[in-house]
């Protein structure tokens, strides 16, 4: 990784040179932040904002799944442009955000063999192989169908220490499967290794707003970046993705209320401007995405919300948060968290996942699908750094973050790390501290360390037969931002991680550089 890197800093003067102009987001963990679901989208500039930018992020992912190994080397870089107008005739205005990404390098390297079985010359194991490495298989029967009968027929066909070769009979077993193309990490910013570059509009919309200070009325209508609690887009490190359609917000006695509806979308790794919502199997189409929520802050202090959503008739959300922030003493304060989410998804609703007796990925459906998480976080505040404590349960089945294909919301949970510990049945917590060097005279240095771990029982889980159902990982983060000099604003940081768990391990570590050019 390190040689790629020197080389290709010392054999092109251009990508110096852009780094000296370039922009980085340094994404720091925050889980002590309350909602600002009015503020994202009802921001009122006096005068237009006009931001343009250069980014350039570099990453390096190395992954062992079960019996492959992969190796991605990647690093793009790319401008962003962003204008924000102000409310013309204090009635309408119009924001844009179009942008362009280019691959200086992107590697990604398929290794061998490393399960120490050579798998199955004849039989299902050998009948569902990928044709190549770009491809997977998933299975198109639901998961209530594998839990019966052809379980244990999986079962005993699965090649182990002790029977290195599939049995004959194994050849009978007929699984209804499709092909995927892969996205390992669902991590290259430019979709798959075929394509170079991309420009794209990430964000069109018009802003109108209604009504006086005391009873606001905002519509927002367009292509546009979200950030609600259980429907958001993906914010990238160079191209964001977004999604078409209305977003309203008012106020009804002292409760924010917002309202949305989004039909297309457009993905970060593509030049196409939107293109429909489809269901997580691909075979039926998901008309529209509603979205239903309410903030209300309390006198004490207490902040409390709701919110529901649902993707056409396949599948429905419901979340809802309390947050209290109190003084326990002088310059310091304890903030509380609590976080509950309900899912069921009906019409064949599944997520990929892992079928370990065949070795594969695979996507499965639920004719009945149910799931839900509960999530507790404390965290002690300092004037220069947050000390924090996390807990999640998942119960009846993973916890599907998105709403239709290609959905790159989060896990809405301070459980949300590198992974997400949304498996079923899993019991995770978290703890991390967040430091600001200011109190140490460093202003512009942030650091921040986390470790967690979950666990799930030692139940005869179908599709994930791991040898081990716990898993672990140790990142965090490190930024500086320069406070003066022709270069005041620049940013440069360093996010890392290591995950071990489920038969699987990663390493990652993401190098990116962050400067506004209108700073210059």
């Amino acid at each position: 990784m390190w040689n790629l890197f020197k080389h290709r800093i010392l054999n092109n003067p251009l990508s110096i040179t852009l780094a000296l102009f370039s922009s980085f987001n340094a994404y720091a963990l925050s889980f002590d932040s309350q909602s600002t679901n009015a503020s994202q989208f009802n921001s009122d500039p006096k005068h237009g904002i006009f931001n343009i930018s250069y980014d350039n992020h570099f990453l390096s992912k190395n992954t062992s799944q079960r019996s492959e190994i992969f190796d991605l080397d990647e690093w793009v870089h790319g401008l962003k442009v962003d204008f924000q107008s102000r409310y013309y005739f204090n009635f309408i205005g119009m924001d844009v955000s179009l942008g362009s990404a280019t691959y200086i390098n992107n590697g990604i390297a398929q290794g061998g063999n490393n399960s120490g079985s050579s798998g199955s010359s004849t039989g299902i194991a050998q009948s569902l192989q990928p044709s190549d490495e770009q491809t997977f298989n998933y299975v198109s029967a639901s998961y209530e169908a594998l839990t019966g009968s052809t379980v244990q027929q999986i079962k005993a066909c699965s090649p182990s220490g002790s029977t290195p070769s599939t049995p004959s009979h194994c050849a009978d077993i007929q699984l209804p499967y499709g092909q995927e193309r892969v996205d390992y990490l669902r991590q290259p910013q430019l979709g798959n290794s075929s394509a170079n570059e991309i420009s794209a509009i990430t964000q069109a919309y018009t802003k109108m707003r209604f009504g006086s200070k005391q009873q606001p009325f905002h519509v927002r209508f367009g292509l546009q970046s979200l950030n609600l609690e259980t429907f958001s887009t993906s914010g990238s490190y160079v191209l964001p993705s977004s999604v078409f359609g209305a977003l309203v917000s008012t106020n009804v006695s002292g409760a924010d209320v917002y309202y949305g509806r989004f039909n297309q979308y457009h993905e970060r790794g593509s030049s196409q401007f939107i293109k429909p919502f489809t269901s997580y199997s691909q075979e039926q189409r998901v008309k529209y995405i509603d979205v239903l929520g309410t903030q209300y802050t309390f006198e004490n202090g207490l902040v409390g919300q709701l919110e529901m959503g649902r993707a056409g008739n396949q599948l429905k959300k419901y979340f809802g948060k309390l947050y209290y922030l109190m003084d326990v003493a002088e310059g310091i304060s304890l903030s509380l968290d609590g976080r509950v989410g309900l899912a069921h998804g009906k019409q064949a609703y599944g997520y990929y996942d892992w079928l370990s007796p065949l070795n594969q990925f695979f996507y499965v459906q639920y004719e009945d699908y149910k799931s839900r998480y509960y999530n507790v976080t404390a965290a002690l505040h300092t004037q220069n750094s947050k000390l924090y404590f996390g807990i999640n349960k998942t119960e009846l089945a993973d916890w599907g973050s998105g709403y239709f294909y290609d959905d790159q919301s989060a896990f809405n949970s301070t459980l949300a790390l590198y992974k997400n510990y949304n498996h079923k049945n899993e019991l995770a917590w978290v703890i991390g501290l967040d430091y600001d060097f200011s109190g140490i005279k460093l202003p512009g240095l942030n650091l921040g360390v986390h470790y967690a771990r979950g666990k799930r029982p030692g139940e005869d889980i179908v599709l994930e037969l791991d040898e081990k159902n716990t898993e672990q990982e140790v990142g965090g983060y490190i930024a500086y931002t320069l406070q003066s000099g022709l270069l005041e604003g620049l940013t440069l940081g360093w996010h890392f991680a290591r995950w071990q768990g489920f038969e699987n391990n990663e390493d990652s570590s993401r190098f990116l550089l962050t400067y506004n050019l209108a700073n210059f």
